[in-house]
């Protein structure tokens, strides 16, 4: 999808832009399917250690892991990208279709950036984190990595709805700088005290397939999820190779290059080396500005 003037003029002005439709079952199906995967051999698991009564092999995608979970929790730990390194997860980091709407704001060399997840969000009565609270990707990155843009891409694989925790935005929030950001029991946020008080949240409910994008000084977070099922989303970030990453410790990989084409070829089998070798030789290291 080749964004349109409007399209990059919107962004600019508000700081997001919402997208629907750009991505369809051929491009989520694997990475669905990937996860499913992830998920049977965990129950498999569980099942034989008796930690849970039943691998919940009949219920759908969007239900079988809140069900393991409301009996055994550590079913939801490392399965963020970078853990669980899947082939079918690799390949969407350089979807085509997702480099084309980059393409549109960081340039013609395009970098993934290493701070990237998957979100299976559960109901909030089963879950034991709190929504994603107001926050900037921003902040979430070293100080050197201020002067530079970088475009967060946030892609629901199931419907994110007002129900199960859609984004929501603080539109022309990008406009006013770096906010203070504070640890809580949510997580690294800009308290309310710190929040612009000009500018009203608006929520993005948007269909499975849609993209949200949105500008790294955006004040973002995440509506509860009040659903009976799990919100499955990737945020990814996307930049120019020759600006800084914000994590200095863990790989960045160039994902497509007009200027040297063979340069973005990045082979699934690197990707997997450098992020053990990263995870392994990185312990320790300080993620964050802002002090615990």
């Amino acid at each position: 999808m080749r964004l349109t003037e409007s399209h990059v003029s919107f962004f600019h002005d508000n700081g997001y832009l919402l997208l629907e439709d750009v991505l369809d079952e051929n491009d989520l199906g694997p990475v669905i399917a990937e996860y499913e995967g992830i998920i049977a051999e965990r129950a498999e698991k569980l099942h034989s250690e008796e930690k849970v009564s039943d691998t919940h092999a009949d219920k759908p995608f969007t239900e079988r892991l809140l069900h393991l979970a409301n009996e055994a929790q550590e079913v939801t730990a490392n399965l963020d990208i970078m853990q669980a390194r899947g082939e079918a997860t690799f390949n969407f980091l350089k979807n085509p279709k997702i480099l084309d709407i980059a393409e549109s704001f960081v340039g013609t060399e395009i970098i993934c950036n290493p701070i990237q997840h998957i979100r299976a969000v559960l109901p909030k009565k089963s879950s034991q984190r709190a929504p994603t609270p107001w926050h900037q990707d921003a902040g979430v990155c070293w100080p050197d990595t201020d002067p530079y843009f970088m475009l967060t891409v946030w892609i629901p694989i199931v419907d994110a709805t007002l129900e199960n925790g859609c984004l929501q935005v603080m539109p022309g929030s990008h406009k006013m700088g770096l906010f203070r950001h504070d640890w809580n029991e949510a997580g690294l946020t800009v308290l309310p005290e710190h929040q612009p008080t000009d500018l009203t949240p608006k929520a993005l409910p948007i269909r499975a397939g849609g993209v949200i994008l949105f500008h790294n000084y955006t004040l973002h977070s995440a509506k509860p999820n009040e659903s009976e099922s799990v919100r499955w989303s990737f945020d990814l970030r996307y930049h120019d190779v020759y600006q800084p990453t914000g994590r200095p410790f863990y790989p960045a990989f160039l994902m497509r290059s007009r200027l040297r084409p063979e340069a973005g070829n990045t082979q699934y089998e690197t990707w997997c080396q450098r992020w053990e070798f990263a995870l392994e030789n990185s312990k320790g290291a300080q993620a964050y500005r802002w002090p615990r």
